[in-house]
């Protein structure tokens, strides 16, 4: 309220005139919606810009800032909205007022004035960083996640699109293990355009393995296998490979035959993907890797063979398998009768049961370790875990044993015996006399001399 004397009143008169001022709320208030109306078209647009991956870093670096300036600025506006709202622009008028143009001094009542000793040190910031929180969750719900969008993809999708070999390479790590419409085409390029990074486009499009349309990966994959140079195609072949692509088997069993030719260590990526293939026409490889390979080639190659367990002839497979098992070390020994195992032939008791009686007892006791295939092009990382579990070669004989039936005479006559003996050996662990026990008791109550067939009917199922 504000006093004024009339100079046409008569003298000693004075009237009294009451003005009011409009309140300043509603004129933040439309500048706090015009400034997250723009933060929000600004948002939009910058998301479907990052989407699209910028041709150059700074381009993604000021996109990145314009995104955030727009949150600062809605921010800043929603802040002196509340401030008015609830504390009757307590900052505006103790920090701005007289101070910055715009917010100049005008009449002020004695409420105004008490507003103006409140303190608003910390009230002010909080109400910043509440609505510049809001308005960031507001907006990344609009451009649909966009921060979370970059930090798991975008960063790695402009690294594959515009670094250097390294840092392609990181970004291709990255997107492996990541899945999300952008990666494929991101990877496919990569292949197609060639250079350092391309062999690790080729890994990652077979990493993605898990994914029930296999079609956008095979065929980018096919053409680097019949285009690419040697290393790009070494690559493909494999992720084809772990793809179970069985027309193009026959690239994988090339790239096998070249390192045997050329005796300078086999890559056993290339044994992997043959036994995650299984076609029959890989046996002679396969077998000439089980003979002449190095020590992890023939373990692993003695794996691949028995991942043919269901193909036709496969108990060629298993003969492989128990015809190295007589000269074999231990530790591929291990690996054959993990096999042997997985074939599950009757016939093969036979043979396990030589292999125990030939063992000493130091061998029977060695931990049969799994193996870990490194399927990443510098051998680094993404591990393929066979061979498991892990158990001493004993234990591994008993259990190889326990997956094949013993239900013909013929085979009966030598497995049931042989289990009496370890069951009674005194000097043998109680886990194998227990294991021994068990394996006697299922063989026994199972058999039914009437309606099993011979061994060679049971050897050919």
């Amino acid at each position: 309220m504000t006093l004024r004397v009339s100079q046409s009143d008569p003298p000693h008169t004075l009237q009294v005139t009451e003005t009011r001022r409009q309140p300043l709320w509603p004129r933040l208030f439309s500048f706090a919606v015009m400034a997250n109306a723009a933060a929000l078209v600004l948002a939009v647009w910058v998301a479907r810009l990052l989407r699209a991956v910028p041709e150059t870093d700074s381009t993604e670096q000021w996109l990145r800032a314009a995104y955030y300036g727009g949150i600062a600025l809605a921010a800043i506006f929603d802040g002196f909205l509340l401030d008015e709202l609830l504390f009757r622009g307590a900052f505006r008028r103790t920090h701005l007022v007289g101070r910055v143009p715009g917010f100049a001094k005008r009449d002020e009542d004695v409420d105004d004035i008490a507003v103006s000793l409140q303190r608003s040190t910390w009230s002010f910031p909080f109400l910043l960083l509440a609505s510049g929180l809001v308005t960031s969750i507001a907006l990344n719900v609009v451009t649909r996640d966009l921060d979370g969008y970059y930090r798991n993809l975008g960063v790695h999708l402009g690294a594959v699109a515009r670094g250097d070999a390294p840092r392609q390479i990181e970004g291709i790590r990255q997107l492996s293990i990541r899945r999300a419409p952008e990666i494929l085409p991101a990877l496919r390029r990569t292949l197609a355009a060639g250079g350092e990074a391309a062999p690790w486009a080729a890994w990652a499009i077979g990493r993605h393995r898990d994914q029930q349309n296999r079609r956008p990966l095979i065929a980018p994959l096919v053409a680097a296998v019949r285009e690419g140079d040697p290393a790009v195609r070494r690559e493909a072949a494999i992720a084809l490979g772990r793809l179970q692509q069985r027309s193009m088997v026959g690239a994988t069993q090339e790239e096998l035959r070249r390192d045997l030719d050329r005796d300078a260590g086999i890559d056993i990526r290339l044994l992997y993907a043959l036994g995650a293939v299984q076609v029959t026409s890989s046996k002679d490889l396969l077998a000439e890797v089980l003979t002449r390979g190095d020590a992890p080639a023939q373990r692993i190659a003695a794996w691949a063979i028995a991942q043919h367990r269901d193909q036709r002839g496969a108990k060629d497979f298993a003969k492989l398998l128990e015809d190295r098992l007589v000269t074999a070390d231990v530790e591929l020994r291990c690996a054959l009768v993990h096999s042997l195992g997985i074939f599950a032939h009757e016939h093969s008791n036979l043979a396990l049961v030589r292999a125990y009686d030939d063992s000493t007892e130091a061998e029977l006791a060695f931990g049969c370790p799994r193996v870990s295939i490194p399927m990443s092009p510098d051998g680094k990382e993404d591990f393929e875990e066979i061979l498991m579990p892990e158990d001493t070669l004993a234990l591994k004989i008993l259990a190889s044993m326990g997956s094949m039936r013993a239900t013909s005479p013929e085979i009966r006559a030598v497995v049931e015996p042989w289990l009496e003996k370890r069951v009674a050996d005194t000097t043998a662990t109680l886990f194998i006399q227990e294991g021994a026990k068990v394996l006697l008791a299922g063989i026994r109550e199972g058999r039914n001399d009437s309606t099993r067939p011979s061994v060679e009917e049971a050897f050919d199922q």
